[in-house]
């Protein structure tokens, strides 16, 4: 019988790939994390925008990385990756000083690694246990 060792990632959303579905799951906890800014007054921290950043950033390494130890073709998959980091990154500059679209941007986030991980990166994470 299967555990489910991550806390804020489905049991859908898991690759095998434990690097992977490790990050992912921390993803989705440090935006959980950021709810709390959506109902305050107080503008979220820039060290928080910053850790989302280098959160995201991260991760995308994490995955090329494997993709060339693995020999897999990672250039399309990274594109989708540069695409909604620049999403993200804009949107995290025009917030600068108010949180008025945070709880927005939060749900595209969610949203965006939901379809990803299914569309992308479950079948890149086969490919690799298979390369492995």
């Amino acid at each position: 019988m299967s555990t489910h060792q991550y806390s804020m990632l489905p049991l859908s959303l898991y690759t095998n790939v434990h690097e992977i579905d490790l990050e992912h799951n921390e993803l989705f906890e440090f935006l959980e994390g950021f709810k709390e800014y959506c109902f305050d007054s107080i503008p979220m921290p820039q060290l928080k925008r910053d850790a989302l950043q280098q959160m995201l950033e991260s991760h995308f390494e994490t995955e090329a990385h494997l993709a060339k130890t693995a020999g897999i073709d990672f250039s399309h998959h990274e594109a989708v990756h540069i695409n909604m980091l620049d999403v993200v990154l804009k949107t995290l500059n025009q917030m600068a000083s108010k949180n008025s679209d945070l709880y927005s941007l939060i749900r595209y986030i969610d949203y965006w690694f939901e379809k990803h991980i299914l569309n992308y990166d479950i079948q890149f994470a086969r490919n690799i246990i298979a390369v492995n």
